[in-house]
């Protein structure tokens, strides 16, 4: 028996309205944000918004540049967040995700937001412990092929320098869009080709990334190094699983 969330796409439209209101003033306090691409994001239907995820700064900075409202999925427990921080994801609602084990009511809710048209935001790493991009866990692609819904790879660049001193320039990059994933195989083989995809779209938020943030696709050996060394949860897995 499918399970129900309940989730309505889109949801909370007063509330998220004053929310990216004060969104965008506050970044406007801190620095400047510059949206390039705009023009790859459909206007209406069914799409992923997947970006690098450096800062916990990072989905407010999506948001504000998205026209479109965007139903976040997200990790149910956020170590990297300060507490003050954890404030805002509770006030515009997400889809708790559950690190460490599979998460039934997430991708329930994933593909009723997909079904009903909406926008869905996704980071693929799955969390922001790093500076640099990190491999692509399989779930962001896992939803596209299953839902069939296209997605646009967003690149998030000076998220971290935005709540430093001084203010600084974030610039976020919406690329052409992607064709869901079509898996000719089963079992490991089908695995390969979700990975094969993620890897081509954490190839395009690399593209327009700083050399020393694109993880596996830096020039740089070390780099490369320190990215397959941070790939895994550097958190505690108890009372993670999904459900």
């Amino acid at each position: 028996m499918k399970q129900k969330t309940g989730l309505t796409y889109p949801r909370r439209r007063f509330l998220r309205a004053i929310l990216r209101r004060l969104t965008r003033w506050l970044i406007g306090c801190f620095g400047e944000l510059r949206v390039e691409g705009l023009e790859h994001l459909p206007a209406q239907g069914p799409v992923i918004l997947a970006a690098n995820h450096f800062h916990f700064v990072d989905p407010p900075l999506l948001l504000a540049a998205c026209p479109r409202q965007i139903e976040f999925v997200a990790g149910a427990q956020r170590p990297n967040s300060p507490g003050w921080a954890q404030i805002f994801p509770k006030l515009w609602g997400y889809i708790p995700a559950f690190r460490g084990g599979y998460s039934r009511s997430t991708l329930t809710g994933a593909q009723e937001v997909l079904k009903q048209g909406g926008v869905l935001g996704i980071f693929p790493e799955g969390g922001s412990w790093a500076e640099f991009l990190r491999p692509a866990r399989t779930g962001t692609a896992y939803i596209s092929a299953l839902t069939g819904a296209q997605l646009v790879p967003v690149s998030i660049i000076g998220g971290p320098e935005l709540l430093a001193k001084g203010r600084s320039r974030v610039t976020l990059v919406f690329h052409p869009a992607m064709a869901a994933p079509v898996c000719t195989a089963k079992g490991q083989k089908r695995r390969a080709e979700l990975d094969a995809w993620s890897d081509d779209l954490m190839a395009q938020i690399a593209s327009v990334l700083p050399d020393e943030q694109r993880g596996k696709f830096s020039a740089d050996p070390d780099v490369r190094a320190a990215a397959q060394a941070a790939s895994d949860f550097p958190f505690e897995q108890d009372d993670l699983r999904g459900r």
